[in-house]
């Protein structure tokens, strides 16, 4: 029995199975920040955090706290 014998069922099985998410790439934008210190990176590096996804974290909850959303 050679490994590519089930193939066709196998790849129907993760197409039936995979979820259906439309993303509209549309609505975001990648801004480029500058003189951020490279301390503050390398910190939340060592904790498992993306600078980006933080920075995004905190652009939100400042925004909430002004009533801009």
């Amino acid at each position: 029995m050679g490994k590519f014998d089930n193939l066709e069922q196998n790849l129907t099985k993760v197409t039936e199975n995979a979820p259906l998410k439309n993303f509209n790439y549309k609505d975001t934008k990648n801004i480029l920040v500058y003189n951020v210190p490279k301390q503050w990176s390398d910190i939340l590096k060592a904790n498992g955090i993306a600078f980006s996804a933080y920075a995004k974290m905190a652009i939100l909850e400042k925004m909430k706290k002004d009533k801009l959303l």
